[in-house]
């Protein structure tokens, strides 16, 4: 409570606003080397302030100390941990910031007991950093150190009383709980400008620990995921005055793009000012030359201001053509999505996911691109529609309708193995879809690729099916009742519309063991569909000759 009542305090009366300064450098050990935290708070400066001209410079580097200290055998001996102050003058120098932030303390007390020699060289390295930035005539705001946490590294740590310690001491927050008040402490007595974020994260643990006891934001004790570091960017976003929502995206229809973009940017910047500025730290893979890094990063940069200025979601900029429609590539999910735009999105922005093999057979897609659809695609080949497959939808879902403001309710295209996927999620979601165009469909994958049926089956993806469901061996597999064709009620309730077009010749996925049991069994639930065959056709070609067909049922569904 100290902390976040000191916290508080400080953050009303010090920061009522954006500081003046322009060039701001954050300083720090890996942690800010990750620099998820500076990506947050300068995401979300240009989602509120997109003419704004402040410069961010990410300086963290991995294993860094304030302290000089460097416990025997780091790194397995290799060598020592890098001191912040053989490179402190260049940095300055090179880098001109007019604001310092300083992120230390997790490495200064070499995972050892609170002890006063490791404590005075704490203080000491503070000290010397503050008078150097100082007298380069910038201003530095100090950052509390973020939370050590034992407990998902348990069998690694060890008990107090010991000479030396190999592998960290079990109770060395206590250590940075330490450090965290002599810096807030440093407030009064040398009227120092403190942020906490070690409070805040002992705080969040301890409520999170209520309700699940092995709750952490550090796997390894140390290096916070993505929630950590928000609790960490708090202390700036809300000195700042700047909103960002719950996971950290800033709170701007475009937010999430907006945060993609200052990712790329500080990709890019990082390493080039680490390379730049120079350090003694072995492993750091050598950034771009600092002007040839900065040319690039400008153009997220100016990409993160573009998205910023607009009121309404808007996609990223254009990254190539299909078919003369404008295409955008995104990552969502740390996976591949392709979106093509209309030249004007109908109302609602209607929207054709397809399950696999985009591009194939276009013709419906260029046609709905005229009446105003967008295309999209998730690449993530090999998932057969599995419930990983299904999260992973669940996310793009996700972000391209509160992101990008699609519509919630897609209409999905499944041709071949894609019908797994199309049909997985929608039996998930079957309140989020709005119609299914499936062509030659997997419905079963004991029918493909099984190959338990009449059809061929495909040995390597069947390989694939106990990996992607998590079944012991084959039999838990063929046991399986939770396939498309055993499992369309929630699809029915929801009288969700279905098209099949499918060749009654397929060996390959055959029509009676897959769409002839979706037919039966959906209508049998009272759900609608529509069936088109092709007499006398394989497994290829897809589609139809006149597309109509197929065109006019998307539009007339989708919602």
């Amino acid at each position: 409570m100290r902390h976040l009542v000191l916290f508080l305090c400080f953050a009303v009366t010090a920061f009522a606003e954006l500081p003046k300064e322009q060039r701001i450098v954050f300083l720090g050990d890996s942690i800010t080397q990750g620099g998820a935290y500076v990506e947050f708070i300068e995401a979300a400066l240009i989602a509120k302030h997109p003419d704004s001209n402040k410069q961010i410079i990410p300086l963290g580097l991995s294993s860094e100390t304030v302290s000089g200290l460097s416990e025997d055998g780091h790194a397995g001996g290799k060598f020592p941990r890098p001191d912040l102050h053989e490179r402190l003058d260049r940095a300055l120098e090179k880098a001109k910031p007019q604001l310092v932030f300083a992120c230390y303390g997790m490495n200064d007390g070499i995972y050892y007991p609170l002890g006063a020699q490791r404590t005075k060289a704490f203080q000491d390295g503070m000290r010397k950093l503050h008078a150097k930035v100082n007298a380069a005539g910038a201003r530095i705001i100090h950052l509390t150190p973020p939370v050590f946490d034992p407990v998902p590294i348990a069998e690694r740590v060890l008990p107090a009383g010991l000479d030396a310690y190999p592998k960290p001491y079990q109770g060395y927050n206590e250590v940075l709980d330490f450090y965290s008040d002599w810096l807030l402490d440093m407030r009064q007595e040398a009227k120092w400008e403190v942020l906490d974020i070690h409070g805040p994260m002992n705080a969040a643990i301890a409520e999170k620990r209520k309700s699940d006891p092995k709750f952490t934001f550090a796997k390894d004790g140390v290096h916070p995921g993505p929630e950590g570091h928000l609790i960490m960017a708090h202390a700036v976003l809300d000195a700042w005055g700047l909103k960002v929502k719950a996971d950290g995206t800033p709170d701007h229809p475009n937010g999430a793009a907006i945060l993609a973009a200052v990712k790329k940017k500080h990709g890019l910047l990082r390493p080039a000012w680490l390379s730049h500025v120079g350090h003694k730290r072995p492993g750091n893979a050598p950034g771009l030359p600092l002007p040839e890094a900065e040319a690039k990063a400008a153009e997220f940069d100016a990409e993160a201001r573009r998205l910023a200025k607009s009121k309404e979601s808007v996609l990223p900029r254009q990254a190539g053509e299909w078919n003369g429609y404008s295409k955008q590539e995104l990552t969502i999910a740390g996976k591949p999505v392709t979106i093509v735009a209309p030249k004007t999105a109908a109302p609602g922005r209607p929207w054709v996911w397809h399950g696999e093999f985009f591009g194939h057979k276009p013709a419906p897609d260029i046609a709905l691109l005229g009446k105003g659809f967008h295309i999209v695609y998730m690449k993530i080949n090999d998932m057969l529609g599995s419930p990983g497959a299904v999260a992973l939808w669940n996310k793009c879902h996700a972000e391209l309708t509160t992101q990008h403001g699609l519509s919630k309710k897609p209409a999905l295209v499944g041709l071949s193995r894609g019908g797994l996927y199309c049909y997985n999620w929608a039996i998930a979601n079957p309140d989020k879809v709005s119609c299914i165009y499936a062509d030659a469909p997997v419905c079963d994958f004991k029918s493909w690729p099984g190959g338990k049926g009449k059809g061929k089956g495909d040995a390597k993806n069947w390989a694939l099916v106990p990996k992607l469901w998590g079944f012991k061996d084959e039999a838990e597999a063929l046991a399986y009742k939770g396939n498309p064709v055993d499992n369309l009620e929630p699809l029915a309730k929801n009288k969700v519309p279905l098209l099949h077009v499918f060749g009654d010749a397929d060996d390959v996925v055959p029509w009676d063991e897959n769409t002839g049991l979706i037919e039966s069994r959906y209508k049998a639930l009272g759900g609608p569909i529509t069936l088109i065959r092709k007499p006398g056709v394989g497994h290829h070609p897809h589609g139809l000759d006149d597309s109509t067909p197929i065109v006019e049922f998307i539009a007339k569904n989708a919602k």
